[in-house]
């Protein structure tokens, strides 16, 4: 089970992302779109679980005693995360025919909890340790891309509003 300043994280971290889905069209100036979503594709919405876990994150590590090891887990499961997203909503999409709102909502809360969940196990089990220099450069490189594709999208259905 996860301990309480993680619940704390998640359901904090949770609701910064959905409120995040309409900052772009409260503020709608650059700096804010390179952080959320501009546009309904699901490479923007996947703004949604990037900026707030890592803050959360941030948060969460300056309350442990090693701080690499819980960065070690966080890192492995923001990059877990938008491949599970992603592949479930295409999956339930394409190969379900299921299009409900609150089903994406669910399956976002739900893959926020799944990355707490992970990067909590990962922390305990050290098993992400060795990789740590690896996550950080392909979380900034993910990072990186989320604001990059805001700016110059390819023409490909992920990053094409339905």
């Amino acid at each position: 089970m996860m301990k309480k300043p993680l619940l704390w994280a998640f359901v904090l971290s949770s609701l910064v992302g959905t409120a995040m889905h309409f900052a772009y069209n409260v503020l709608p100036i650059p700096l804010v779109g390179l952080l959320a979503p501009v546009s309904e594709s699901v490479w923007e919405h996947l703004k949604l679980l990037y900026w707030p876990f890592l803050v959360a994150s941030a948060l969460v590590a300056r309350r442990k005693a090693d701080p690499l090891r819980w960065w070690s887990g966080a890192l492995a499961a923001l990059l877990l995360q938008p491949l599970v997203l992603t592949g479930l909503y295409y999956l339930l999409k394409t190969g379900f025919g299921v299009e409900a709102l609150w089903v994406d909502i669910a399956l976002y809360y739900a893959v926020m909890a799944l990355g707490f969940f992970t990067a909590y196990r990962l922390e305990r089990t050290c098993r992400a340790m060795p990789f740590v220099g690896l996550l950080i450069v392909l979380a900034a490189v993910y990072g990186v891309s989320l604001m990059a594709f805001s700016l110059a999208a390819p023409s490909l259905p992920i990053f094409t509003a339905p």
